[in-house]
Formats: C-alpha cells, sequence, structure tokens
C-alpha cells in the first residue's frame, strides 16, 4: 500500500529541493563581483637600491604594477642574502640573478626564468694595476673575494676553469661592498660590476685592472627576473602580469634614465648622482633596447651557457632544463572553451533533471503547490542565468583574436562551428561558411597553399600533436590576407582515424609586411653594401695608378744628389703618397669588412719571421725618435704556427705604427706570450706597450669605432683615416680574440689582444724563407738580369724601367699582350713584370696562355697591379703567376722580390 500523503515530511523536501539548486549554482560563473584587492608580491633585489633595479623602482613609482592588480615590495639585497634561497624558502615570490640561474637549475633547484634584463653580464674581477695580475693564470693560489651567500659566482669561476685554472687552486674569499678589502691587502682580487666599479675607481685615482669573463669566451646572461616552479604552476596570471609590469619599468627607466635618478635619489638620498649616470649609459648597452626586446631569452643560448657548466665538469648533464625558461608569446589553447560549453551543457542537462524531478513529486504533492510555485520561480531564474552565460560565452568566442572553429578532417575542411570573427577575417557571416551552406574554408585558402596546409596538419595529427601554420586566406573583397592557423585534433574514429579539429586563425597580415619590408630593406641595404664595395675596388685601383707614379718617381728623386730644399720636398713627397697609400688600404679593408668578406686564410709561418718583418717597418721611425725597442718572445712558443700572417702583420703594424705616433721619449715594446695551448691548438698574446701621451678617459669607450681618432693635444697634428684600431679590432675577433687598451694619460699605453693559432711540425717548409743573398750577391744578381716589364700605362712603364735599370738589369718592355709575346719569342728572359690590367687580353689570361708552352712554365712572372686585395693576389698565383706586387711599387720591397726569384732561377739553370 502507498503510503498517504500526510506521511510525508515537506521539511526534507523542501531541504532537498535547495540542495538540488545548490548543486547547480556550483556550475554557474557568478553574476557579478566587485574589483579584487591588489594582490601582494615580495620581489627579493640582487643588490642595494641603484641604477642596476631602475625598472624596477620605476615600475613602483609609476603604478605599472598596480595596473596589473599587484601590490609589490622591493627587498634590497647585500652580501648575506642570496636571491635563490629567499625565493625557495617562500620569503620572496620573485628575486633577481644572474648566469648561476641556470646553473642552479642544473643542479636540481626548481627556478624559472621569466625575463633576462642584461643580455649580457657586467661581472668582472678587479686587481691592483700595481700588482701585475692581468688574467686568471696569474690569479692561481691568490685570495679571490667572489663568495656571495656562500656560493661562488658561477660565470667568474666558469672563466677560471675554461682557462685550465681549477677552484681548488683558488683562495675563495667572500665578496665585500667596496674597494676596502682589495686596497687593504685582504684579498689579491675582489668581484665587482663594470657598470658602477670603474667610475668610482676613477673619481678615486685608482689604478685598477678589470678582467672580465667576456674576454675569455663566457657570455652569460646578466640580471635576470624568475620564480620557482610551484609559484609560476600556482600564479600563472600574477607571473605573466609582473612580467609585464617589469618589462614596461624597464622601458621607461632606459627612456628617461634622468628621471629614474631623481626618484632614486628621492628615495635613498647616499646615492651619487654621477654615479647613477655613469651606472645608466652602461646599463643601456647591456640591455641593448634598441634592437633587443627588454626580457628577451634565447633558449639556445641557455642551452649553450649550460653546456659551458656540463664541458667544465660542474655538472654531469642537461637534461633537468626542461622548464626553465617562461615564454610569454606561447600560443593560447583554446581546449577550455569545449570545455565550458560541455560544462554549460551538463549544468542544463542538471537543470532540466532538476525541475523534472520537482515537478515529479510536485505532481504527485498537490497539496505543496507553494513549494512548486517556488521551484518553478527557482527553474526561471536558473534558465535565465543559463542565458546569461551562453551570452557571455558567445561573447568571449566573438571577441576572441580571430576566428575559433570546429571543423571536420577532410579536404575541404568542412566548418561544425565558426566564431562571429569569421566576418572580420573573410568578410563572410558566420552562417555562410558554418555547414557548408555557401561554400566550404578551403574555398578561402590561396590555391597555392592548400597543399601546404593539408600536409602539414596531416603530419600533426597522425602525431597527434599541435599544428601551426601560417597560409593565405581570400576576403570576400578580393584581398589576400597571411593568417597563423593553431589547433589539434578533439575527436578520433575507432580505428584511430582524425575526424574533428579544433583550432584559431587569426590575422598576421601586418605582422608578414613588416617582416617582408625588413626582409627587403635587409636586402637593399646589402645591395648598397656591395656597390660601395665594388665603387671603393674601382676607385683604390684608380687612386694606385697616378698614386704609383707619384711614390715612384719620389723615390727616384730621393735617389738623385738633391741637397737642401730639393732633397726635403722628395722626402716629404715620398712621405706623403706612402700617407695616402695607407689610407687607401685602411678604407678598402674596412669596406671589405662592411660586406662581410674579410675571412683569414690560414698557412704555415715563421712567428719570428713575422715579429722581425713588423719590427723592420717600424725601425726608422723609431730610431728618428730616438726611442728604445724591446722585442720579448716567450720560449716554449713553437717555431712553426698555422693562421694568416698578412692579418696578423697588419694588427701588429696599426698598434705599433700608433705606438711610434703618439710616443716621443722611452721606449716601445713588443711582448709575446703563450696563454693557452692544447693538442693542435695554441693561444698567444701580444702586447704593445709604449711611454707615449696615453689615452684620455672620455676617448677609451670609442676608440675601436670607425673614423675615430686620438685627440694628441694642440701641439701634434694626428694622421690617418682613424680606421687603423677599428680593422685591428675586427681580424682580431676573426682569430679568435678580443683587444682591449690600458692607459694613463701622460703615461702611456698598453694594446693587448689574443690570437687562436695551429701548431705545425717545427720541420714545416714555409714558402719564400730561402736565406736572403748579401748585398753583393744581390747585385750580382741583378747586374745583367734580362727583364721584360709589360705596362699599358707609359708613366708607370717608365718608372718601372728606369728603376730596373738602377738596379743594373738590362730591360725590354711591351704594352700590351701580343707586344708582350712577340717579345718573349724574340729573346730570353730571366723575370717578367706583368701588369694585370691591360686593353684587350689581361695579364693574368696571357700568363695563363704562356704555361701552356714550355719555353716559358718555369719563367717568373710577377704580378704588377693597382688592384690589392687578398682575393686578387689568390687570382694571380691561381693564374699561374710566381708573386705579387701591388701598386704604388715600393723600391726595396721590388728589389726583395727580384733578387728571391733571380736567384731560384739563376740556381736552378
Amino acid at each position: 500500500m502507498s503510503k498517504p500523503i500526510s506521511s510525508f515530511k515537506p521539511v526534507n523536501l523542501r531541504r532537498c529541493h535547495w540542495v538540488l539548486l545548490a548543486c547547480l549554482f556550483l556550475f554557474l560563473p557568478p553574476v557579478s563581483a566587485s574589483a579584487p584587492p591588489l594582490e601582494p608580491v615580495i620581489v627579493q633585489l640582487k643588490w642595494q637600491p641603484q641604477f642596476q633595479f631602475a625598472g624596477y623602482y620605476a615600475a613602483l613609482e609609476y603604478g605599472f604594477f598596480r595596473e596589473e592588480g599587484l601590490d609589490v615590495t622591493l627587498l634590497p639585497g647585500g652580501s648575506d642574502i642570496a636571491p635563490l634561497i629567499e625565493v625557495l624558502e617562500g620569503r620572496a615570490d620573485y628575486a633577481i640573478e644572474a648566469g648561476e640561474l641556470v646553473y642552479y637549475r642544473l643542479q636540481g633547484k626548481p627556478v624559472v626564468a621569466l625575463a633576462s634584463i642584461f643580455q649580457h653580464s657586467p661581472a668582472m674581477l678587479m686587481t691592483e694595476g700595481k700588482a701585475g695580475l692581468r688574467t686568471p693564470h696569474d690569479l692561481a693560489h691568490k685570495r679571490i673575494g667572489m663568495q656571495v651567500g656562500g656560493q661562488p659566482i658561477v660565470e667568474i669561476a666558469a672563466m677560471f676553469v675554461n682557462e685550465g685554472v681549477t677552484l681548488d687552486a683558488l683562495a675563495l674569499q667572500p665578496n665585500r661592498p667596496g674597494m676596502e678589502p682589495l686596497l687593504s691587502g685582504q684579498v689579491d682580487a675582489e668581484y665587482g660590476y663594470m657598470t658602477n666599479e670603474p667610475f668610482l675607481n676613477q673619481q678615486a685615482g685608482r689604478d685598477i685592472h678589470y678582467i672580465q669573463p667576456i674576454t675569455y669566451g663566457v657570455d652569460f646572461y646578466g640580471d635576470t627576473l624568475f620564480t620557482s616552479e610551484r609559484h609560476m604552476q600556482e600564479h600563472p596570471e600574477q607571473v605573466a602580469a609582473l612580467r609585464r609590469a617589469v618589462v614596461r619599468g624597464w622601458q621607461y627607466a632606459l627612456e628617461n634614465p634622468d628621471d629614474m635618478i631623481t626618484v632614486l635619489l628621492k628615495r635613498y638620498p647616499h646615492l651619487n648622482r654621477e654615479a647613477l649616470q655613469f651606472e645608466a649609459s652602461h646599463i643601456h648597452e647591456l640591455v641593448k633596447p634598441d634592437i633587443v626586446q627588454i626580457g628577451h631569452m634565447n633558449v639556445e643560448r641557455w642551452r649553450r651557457m649550460a653546456d659551458t657548466f656540463v664541458k667544465l665538469g660542474m655538472v654531469n648533464d642537461t637534461s633537468k632544463l626542461d622548464g626553465f625558461w617562461y615564454d610569454p608569446d606561447q600560443k593560447p589553447d583554446y581546449r577550455w572553451v569545449w570545455w565550458v560549453l560541455g560544462g554549460f551543457g551538463l549544468v542544463a542537462l542538471l537543470g532540466f533533471i532538476g525541475s523534472g524531478l520537482v515537478a515529479w513529486v510536485n505532481g504527485r504533492l498537490q497539496e505543496k503547490n507553494t513549494l512548486l510555485q517556488q521551484t518553478m520561480q527557482a527553474q526561471a531564474e536558473m534558465e535565465l542565468l543559463l542565458q546569461e552565460s551562453q551570452r557571455s560565452l558567445q561573447s568571449l568566442i566573438g571577441n576572441l583574436p580571430g576566428m575559433a572553429y570546429r571543423c571536420r578532417y577532410d579536404r575541404e575542411w568542412t566548418l561544425e562551428f565558426v566564431s562571429d570573427g569569421c566576418e572580420a577575417l573573410t568578410g563572410c557571416p558566420a552562417n555562410y561558411l558554418q555547414g557548408k551552406k555557401g561554400g566550404a574554408l578551403n574555398d578561402f585558402i590561396h590555391p597555392e597553399d592548400q597543399q601546404h596546409v593539408w600536409d602539414e596538419i596531416t603530419v600533426a595529427v597522425t602525431q597527434k600533436q599541435s599544428f601551426g601554420l601560417t597560409y593565405r586566406m581570400k576576403h570576400w573583397d578580393g584581398s589576400w590576407r597571411w593568417v597563423w592557423d593553431q589547433g589539434h585534433c578533439v575527436e578520433w574514429s575507432g580505428d584511430g582515424a582524425p575526424l574533428m579539429l579544433d583550432g584559431l586563425i587569426m590575422d598576421i597580415t601586418s605582422q608578414v609586411d613588416v617582416q617582408q619590408k625588413l626582409q627587403q630593406a635587409k636586402e637593399q641595404a646589402d645591395a648598397a653594401t656591395r656597390a660601395k664595395s665594388i665603387f671603393l675596388a674601382n676607385i683604390s685601383h684608380e687612386i694606385r695608378t697616378p698614386l704609383n707614379a707619384v711614390t715612384g718617381l719620389a723615390q727616384l728623386l730621393q735617389r738623385e744628389d738633391l741637397q737642401g730644399k730639393q732633397r726635403d720636398y722628395a722626402e716629404k713627397l715620398h712621405s706623403s703618397s706612402r700617407l695616402l697609400l695607407g689610407i687607401v688600404e685602411d678604407v678598402m679593408d674596412f669596406s671589405c669588412i662592411e660586406a662581410g668578406e674579410v675571412v683569414l686564410r690560414p698557412v704555415p709561418f715563421n712567428v719570428q719571421g713575422i715579429l722581425q718583418s713588423v719590427q723592420h717597418i717600424v725601425q726608422d721611425a723609431i730610431q728618428e725618435k730616438g726611442l728604445a725597442f724591446r722585442l720579448e718572445v716567450q720560449d716554449d712558443i713553437p717555431t712553426v704556427l698555422v693562421g694568416d700572417p698578412l692579418r696578423l702583420s697588419q694588427v701588429l703594424n696599426n698598434l705599433l705604427i700608433n705606438a711610434v705616433k703618439f710616443t716621443n721619449k722611452g721606449s716601445i715594446s713588443l711582448h709575446v706570450s703563450l696563454q693557452a695551448r692544447a693538442a693542435n691548438k695554441i693561444r698567444l698574446q701580444f702586447s704593445v706597450r709604449d711611454t707615449g701621451i696615453g689615452i684620455p678617459a672620455n676617448q677609451r669607450e670609442s676608440l675601436f669605432e670607425p673614423f675615430v681618432r686620438i685627440d694628441a693635444g694642440e701641439h701634434e697634428a694626428v694622421k690617418g683615416s682613424g680606421l687603423g684600431l677599428s680593422i685591428s679590432r675586427h681580424l682580431v675577433e676573426l682569430m679568435g680574440g678580443a683587444i682591449t687598451v690600458e692607459s694613463i694619460h701622460g703615461v702611456g699605453s698598453e694594446f693587448a689582444f689574443c690570437a687562436d693559432f695551429g701548431c705545425e711540425a717545427a720541420s714545416t717548409v714555409l714558402p719564400n724563407t730561402a736565406s736572403t743573398p748579401s748585398a753583393a750577391n744581390a747585385e750580382l744578381l741583378l747586374t745583367g738580369a734580362r727583364v721584360l716589364v709589360v705596362d699599358d700605362d707609359e708613366l708607370n712603364l717608365m718608372i718601372s724601367i728606369e728603376v730596373l735599370r738602377r738596379f743594373g738589369c738590362v730591360t725590354e718592355q711591351a704594352k700590351n699582350a701580343t707586344q708582350a709575346r712577340a717579345t718573349l719569342v724574340a729573346g730570353d728572359f730571366d723575370l717578367v713584370l706583368m701588369d694585370i690590367e691591360m686593353p684587350g687580353m689581361t695579364g693574368d689570361a696571357l700568363t695563363r696562355e704562356l704555361r701552356t708552352d714550355p719555353r716559358w712554365q718555369t719563367l717568373p712572372i710577377i704580378a704588377m697591379t693597382a688592384h690589392a686585395s687578398a682575393t686578387i693576389r689568390e687570382h694571380c698565383l691561381a693564374s699561374g703567376m710566381s708573386d705579387y706586387l701591388a701598386k704604388p711599387i715600393d723600391v726595396a720591397q721590388l728589389r726583395a722580390i727580384l733578387v728571391r726569384w733571380l736567384a731560384g732561377r739563376r740556381t736552378s739553370t
């Protein structure tokens, strides 16, 4: 029997009703919410307040943190505070560390790099100048103040290990603020920053030497914002908000350094304005906001930094790097949209079940009419909330930055759902494409891209991976738009075939246009650089041809019996022509460097020979000024090395010539020492020191820039193009090193650089290294030697013949290839001087033809051309020429090359 109606308890039924409604409301978002309070956040700075953290103070001062909903507290650091420990132990949410951050990650510390503010680290070691400690090797067994928070500064440690100095060989000491530990002798070297220490030392008049890791191949990121993995997972939106505010803060600080200095001084009056200005200018170079997006991190560079620690034996592997870097540009995953849709469907289903249950109960309990009415009212309110939620979801999808879609996996990409963003992208309303009523999505894809789209998506879904690709879509107005399509497969058949895709298509036309314009600008710049190089090469040739006549005539005049002003004029004419030649060569070298055409051409060479050669070049100038010269070469340097002797000589010549130019009394020295050696590789350090006028501090930073010349004072004119040091810097970098300068105004300067070479056995035979004949034997070799001169320029031909006759040679002349061939057939010659550029057949083409005839296969043919470059030289030698002389011809150089080749010729005959 059924129970009578009176046996039901109204209280229990009412309780069920409200429990059901409560369950339903758990699935509904709140209708409205007040603005959330600011989230408290603690950021631990690496050191005490200074411009190094200006971006964080800017974000705090100008409300960038507040605009992101954050209440940020900045905690100053100190020598007893380790930012890593502060974050991992929960006393700070975020902190700043340098290159050691990746080392901590490799050790298993759960840290995540959010933004690298400093693209290069300013870390370095300082030693007293009088101590003579200038390299990591000099610091072995010395006391080094490089520990912070009980840990060694990792990039400094990497520099030592990279140079073969183990950390066990160092007496590591805590790093203490200021210079007192170093100046009082408590340590031999102290850790510091290049952003502020040089200014303070210069103001105090201290002689301090700086050792930078980047000089020894250790180039780490500098200050990097980081957090813990746990905080990253629990507060992803806060992480993104804080990073945005920090980037804005740094952008403001770097664009308005004076304003930020005023803010820092207001907060911390003990700071020094001039020191902050010095620091701001150097930090701008470390951040490089003009060419690098603030906070940018290169994943591959982090990996290279990690590989450095593995290579040095400081960690075992890099397997713990996954998840170390934060990607702020990661494309959003819109799968949650479908989860929300499913959730609302579930809510609707529960609503229908609830209302049915209430209706069923109400139908059986008619006496509870009041309760039924309440239930119906609740159901109506729930439906209104569902409708509002649906409208919110539609608004959310409609406001997505592009077109959200769900489509079938078929060649037409038949759409099951498409958001209203479709109309902005294609010009068609959503209902036109959805369900293929008016056209398929594939109809809007550019015909040239359709196969590419199909292939890439097929590969991705087959491998069960997300896809992301770019292609062109047609707008209804006929224009083409570049789009980015990202999505994944969300439904599979029973046999594993893909059925349905979800994705988002965004318009990236403006970005592609910018990229194309940048590419066009680059191509135009490259074309302009090539055109400039060709122009300069042609101009160089045209200048060298008449310059050869000027130089030649000046040298001939100097050999005449001139007196007084006439000799003085001849000497000045020759000196000026050589100066002009140097400028032309510098401009050509700089142009080739700009165009990226300068490459090293390694060959075996004798080190002592190169050093004696560069000494000989400056010997006369040194003697004229009454200076002393010292050449010091470490004993264990191999005799024969493999490298580019021409480029090494060029750098040494530039440095020695500059040293002579700016030194009026005292001495000049060239020191060569062995810095490192491994297997068949060797690194040498070259140092040129002088006791000259020195270099003012305000000129040292720009010293290696193009067209910058040292101010020698009002009593001495500075000659030259101002390109020598800039060219030297590029050549040294090609040789694997870096060039540095240290100078004391009024005392002297030291230019030093390292270069890498290969090692060869001492028995290696070097080209053209036969002993030079004595002066008497040279005269015998030249007297009566038959020389044919081939040149189409009358004046240059006359000068060459006159110089050869003064040597005692018997000469013949030819103005073109036809005359030269006929003269060679008619007579017997010991040597040919051959111009390259001639009307009709060129000199190199004539040489190739002559080498096919047995009569002239061994005849020395010396190229003599106004085209002066390593490429032209190699071209001449490849055509069969024996050697190469660049115009203007130096009489001594011409004589030396004649003696060398005539000696070989006459010995063989």
